[in-house]
């Protein structure tokens, strides 16, 4: 494990705010996902890792990487939250399950499945920002679907790492499920030393109403 060093696009992201798509997790409003986190956190109390905050949980669903925030004005962002509806709006809210943990090469992710509800999330995303600003807004790679519980802020030895697996896999529950009902436009800021993500609200969150 080595540490975790965040992406603007193909490359590092070191300044500035970029605009992001995100289905942002309420712990409040899952319990179980809730109790599944802060196994994993005492699970690996002492590691060099630093945990998502409670208001941070997100899945990413897009990262607008060519243009930095400060570059896309009210208007081009009341479109983006705009043709975001209409595309979205056919999507019917639904239930993902969280889990296993699992260690990687620079932090701790939750595996999500099935794939299916949140590649079409991504897709009718990704068609919306193309819509208004064309296929070349983004080299980033959303990877599959997860969720990250912890980015990594130091190396450790391959024995150590093959710890926190082990100490992962009797994390119980190890499974929980969570509800998806929006999706959030927001205007993201990355502290790269402190190995944190925050946000504030680019637009109102976009319902999902499987009504075309």
């Amino acid at each position: 494990m080595k540490p975790f060093v965040f992406q603007q696009g193909q490359d590092s992201w070191v300044k500035g705010s970029l605009l992001h798509v995100y289905v942002t997790v309420d712990l409040g409003r899952n319990p179980e996902l809730a109790d599944l986190v802060r196994g994993v956190r005492a699970a690996t109390a002492g590691d060099p890792l630093t945990h998502v905050g409670d208001e941070w949980l997100h899945i990413t669903l897009y990262q607008l990487s060519q243009k930095p925030a400060a570059d896309i004005p009210d208007d081009v962002r009341r479109t983006l939250a705009a043709e975001l509806a209409r595309q979205l709006c056919p999507v019917e809210p639904f239930t993902v399950t969280v889990g296993s943990p699992l260690a990687y090469g620079t932090g701790i992710i939750f595996d999500l499945g099935p794939d299916e509800p949140l590649n079409a999330l991504r897709t009718a995303t990704t068609r919306a920002f193309e819509t208004v600003l064309g296929k070349d807004a983004t080299a980033y790679d959303t990877g599959v679907p997860h969720l990250t519980e912890s980015y990594a802020t130091d190396e450790v030895t391959l024995e150590h790492f093959h710890q926190i697996h082990r100490r992962l896999r009797r994390v119980r529950p190890s499974h929980a499920p969570l509800r998806v009902e929006t999706v959030e436009l927001v205007d993201v800021t990355a502290d790269p030393a402190k190995k944190i993500i925050t946000w504030e609200p680019a637009a109102p969150p976009i319902p999902l109403t499987g009504r075309a």
